[in-house]
């Protein structure tokens, strides 16, 4: 299904603003401004009771809703238990559905019963929110925000060689070249995969996984990673004839492999996901495997 639809997170409804003029100006624009909230969030109940009336009823399951400010994931859902009965907790972006017709209304409702095989649903729910995410306004990541310097490698100089090189003229006129930064320590949960990078659309931000920045990853393989999400910001997905939000085009895959070290970081992957998915999951230093002559020196192997 679309990028768009993910099992949480959305914006927030906003009533029209109540304008007021008295002679205390500032008492006039903090009362105004505290019935605009007390607006905003009468608005927002009904919305949720609305939506959850609906769904509840089309999906004869408790259902319970929360309005996000997520553009990256304007619909999430998770099983919970709702009054003692199992239900589903749905996370949308609130300026998104706060207001949405009947057809959406239903899109989401076939699409939480069915999943991936809801392609119509699908497709109404990703026209939907692209026509009312262009309507927002652009978010813009803090620069505060960013931090490209890790310990062992700085993303910085990596960047700026890489667009000067690798994507120039990518990111000319009105298109900005992405934020850099590592991204926040914390264990990883997953047992089997790891996402060594992102790209954010809604921030024009590149993160790399923290695990990356140690001596036992090599450079070119840091920059390699880097490099991809950054060929993210610059060939954003697009949507094929079927609706489907494609992320790596043939045209994106073609372009990838003429990167510098393409074959040796796939190869460097292969020999170490596995540890780099322990040292997260760890919170440690990764472990590497000693070569044959490593391990005779150390007496491990006898001839």
């Amino acid at each position: 299904m679309a990028q768009h639809l993910t099992v949480l997170e959305p914006g927030s409804t906003r009533a029209a603003p109540t304008r007021q003029r008295s002679r205390g100006g500032q008492i006039s624009r903090g009362v105004a401004k505290g019935r605009r909230t007390q607006q905003t969030r009468a608005v927002e109940a009904d919305a949720r009771a609305i939506w959850s009336h609906a769904l509840t009823e089309a999906l004869e399951c408790p259902i319970a809703i929360d309005f996000g400010r997520s553009r990256s994931a304007p619909i999430q859902a998770r099983h919970e238990r709702i009054d003692g009965r199992d239900g589903l907790r749905v996370r949308m972006h609130g300026a998104v559905f706060a207001t949405a017709p009947d057809e959406v209304r239903d899109a989401v409702a076939k699409w939480l019963r069915s999943g991936r095989r809801a392609r119509r649903a699908g497709k109404v729910l990703d026209t939907w929110i692209a026509e009312r995410m262009a309507d927002l306004p652009a978010a813009r990541a803090k620069s505060s925000t960013l931090r490209p310097t890790g310990q062992c490698h700085d993303l910085a100089p990596m960047a700026v060689k890489l667009i000067a090189i690798e994507f120039a003229g990518d990111f000319d006129g009105d298109r900005r070249a992405p934020g850099i930064t590592w991204g926040t320590r914390r264990r990883s949960r997953s047992r089997h995969s790891l996402r060594l990078g992102s790209y954010d659309v809604e921030t024009n931000v590149v993160r790399l996984h923290p695990v990356l920045d140690q001596p036992a990853v090599p450079a070119w393989f840091v920059r390699f990673v880097l490099m991809h999400e950054i060929l993210h910001a610059a060939m954003p997905p697009q949507a094929d004839a079927n609706g489907r939000w494609v992320h790596h085009s043939p045209e994106f895959r073609a372009r990838e492999r003429c990167f510098p070290d393409y074959a040796r970081v796939h190869e460097w992957e292969k020999k170490n996901l596995g540890r780099l998915i322990a040292s997260a999951r760890r919170g440690t230093a990764m472990r590497t495997k000693p070569s044959p002559i490593e391990r005779w020196v150390q007496g491990e192997l006898y001839f």
